[in-house]
């Protein structure tokens, strides 16, 4: 066996593998018992020595060595990304009930074993990620097999003609505390049947989706903090690029339950637990994946810094939402869409838990962005719910000719006298989308056609100000007149107390969603942000306004004075345009 000069320790059968010089590519040897207590010892007795180690703690860093014995081995020419290491050994930990510790500890416990390991940036500019150089997994490790089922599942929904992005993640589902444990090899145990329904989710989630490039710091004149210096802000650029990567990941193999795991390693916040977690100061080559935490809070207590984040999240969590829904009308399974909206719920908690001891100005600052996020979750999943409780309707051709019957009753001469007043809209465009609303109803269109239609409407009456400033304040007048007249409409149904007065509820609150839904678009793709950002604007205005009222109040009542100026109304809307009505959707049904 070519050991290439590498010093070589064994006992019964497995290697404790020192400089990393084995040749794993062409010779592997197969050894599947179990490291000896004495060798485990002699790597937990240098850690005491180096790092000061209580020896009560020993008993924990053995199960974490014996781990990665089991499950890695050394081999010239391959590479692992770091993050996807951690991802399993927090698994590992989830599944044993144990303290993991940090990833910069983490990488010292590796390094205790597989001495000699390197660590290089490898991947294209933008999705460039951080591997130890000269390790792998082990032929028979479990692992294996949970990576080849999360390969076939990313083939299965990539396009031929785009880059494959494997994972080496295993899936699990996120619902509640329940997480896969898929390397028992016994039949149908709870764990693999998690697993299983995780594997089924992915094929309704993006998996070939790559984090798109994050902005460079906007420094400008600001003056730096005193003890922070330029290469401090670099740091952190790489790290927090990490950092969303490994959220990234996590979110696409839906282990929603790291999540707060990860946020806790980052802002330092996992606390000791009473049984003595193991904590492990990094090396000196590995103290380049860490910021100490005094020089972490100074950076958050810079404004660019912060303005810098508060993007980068913008982008990050506009990917997430893209992955998770790709398609808002597409069906999709409920334990899915209850999975995500349990996910949306505990965002906040998660963030501001972890973030606890940090300055109240960057915890409002990305507060108010995960805000964001879980909103537009929460959004979307209700759309996708309601545009499923459509199609029964859609497909019902009794349904369909009844609402016909109804809206022919309709006295639209009234409904446009009434909303002339507020909206000023120009009557012929009215009665075109009236008798296209009728046209397309009596063709029992499918939902995916009603959907164009829609699409159509928002193209048509937001072409003429494409290009202009006046864009966005355009399109939220848009939404408050569609949302007055098709509240007018249901008014006069219900008046007249129309059979299908259940069908044209559940209709009017999907097409007002959708309506949302491409509006939020369009002005993002004008306005050159994020859809997360566009429609956040005013919950971070809420959310910072401590710090931002006196800065912004100006500009804030201007622009609201401005979308009211429009219907000649001298009051502005200070809530995002839509009033979406908050009801039971089992009961709509029941009315249906």
């Amino acid at each position: 066996m070519d050991v290439g000069g590498s010093q070589i320790i064994s006992s019964t059968g497995t290697y404790l593998i020192h400089g990393g010089g084995m040749d794993g590519n062409r010779h592997h040897a197969s050894h599947t018992s179990r490291s000896s207590s004495a060798m485990l010892e002699m790597a937990i007795e240098n850690l005491q020595k180096s790092e000061g180690i209580a020896s009560h703690k020993s008993s924990l860093l053995n199960s974490h060595l014996q781990w990665l014995l089991d499950n890695y081995e050394t081999a010239e020419g391959v590479s692992l990304p770091r993050s996807s290491l951690y991802n399993h050994y927090l698994r590992h930990c989830q599944e044993q009930k144990l303290d993991p510790v940090n990833a910069a500890s983490f990488g010292k416990l590796i390094r205790s074993v597989f001495m000699g390991l390197r660590t290089r940036r490898l991947g294209t500019r933008g999705n460039s990620k951080y591997h130890y150089y000269g390790i792998r997994l082990k032929p028979d490790s479990p692992l294996n097999r949970l990576q080849e089922d999360s390969q076939y599942m990313a083939m299965r929904q990539q396009p031929v003609h785009q880059k494959q992005r494997f994972k080496p993640l295993q899936k699990v589902d996120g619902m509640g505390d329940n997480l896969a444990g898929g390397a028992q090899n016994s039949a149908a145990t709870p764990e693999q049947s998690v697993a299983a329904q995780s594997q089924h989710h992915q094929q309704f989630i993006d998996v070939s989706h790559v984090l798109p490039e994050f902005p460079a710091p906007e420094i400008g004149t600001s003056p730096v903090p005193e003890g922070i210096s330029m290469n401090d802000v670099k740091k952190l650029q790489i790290l927090y690029r990490e950092h969303c990567e490994a959220t990234l990941d996590v979110v696409m193999n839906l282990q929603f339950h790291f999540i707060e795991k990860l946020w806790q390693t980052f802002w330092y916040s996992t606390a000791p637990s009473s049984d003595g977690a193991t904590t492990v100061s990094p090396s000196e080559e590995e103290s380049e994946s860490v910021i100490p935490r005094e020089k972490l809070i100074a950076l958050c207590k810079y404004e660019p810094v912060r303005v810098w984040m508060r993007s980068c999240d913008h982008i990050l969590y506009q990917a997430l939402v893209e992955i998770l829904i790709p398609d808002v009308l597409r069906p999709v399974p409920s334990t899915l869409t209850q999975a995500i909206r349990n996910f949306a719920k505990s965002l906040e908690g998660w963030l501001t838990t972890a973030m606890n001891d940090f300055p109240q100005e960057i915890v409002r600052t990305k507060a108010a962005v995960v805000s964001a996020f879980a909103q537009t979750l929460r959004r979307y999943t209700s759309l996708n719910h309601l545009a499923q409780a459509a199609r029964a309707v859609l497909q019902n051709t009794s349904q369909i000719n009844q609402m016909l019957s109804d809206l022919n009753r309709v006295d639209f001469a009234n409904v446009q006298e009434q909303a002339s007043w507020v909206c000023q809209c120009e009557e012929g465009m009215v009665q075109r989308l009236e008798q296209d609303f009728k046209v397309t109803l009596q063709q029992q269109s499918s939902l995916d056609q009603w959907a164009a239609w829609l699409d159509n409407v928002v193209n048509q009456v937001l072409k003429p100000h494409e290009g202009s400033p006046s864009f966005p304040k355009a399109a939220r007048q848009f939404l408050l007149k569609w949302s007055f007249y098709s509240s007018m409409v249901i008014r006069d149904l219900t008046l007249r107390s129309a059979a299908s007065f259940g069908s044209f509820h559940l209709i009017r609150l999907l097409y007002d969603e959708y309506m949302f839904y491409l509006v939020e678009h369009r002005v993002a793709q004008a306005t050159g942000e994020t859809p997360i950002a566009v429609m956040g604007e005013f919950s971070d205005l809420n959310s910072m306004m401590p710090l931002l009222m006196d800065k912004d109040q100006s500009h804030f009542s201007d622009d609201m004075s401005d979308v009211g100026s429009e219907a000649d109304s001298s009051r502005g809307p200070s809530e995002p345009p839509v009033k979406r009505e908050r009801i039971e959707l089992n009961h709509s049904l029941q009315e249906i």
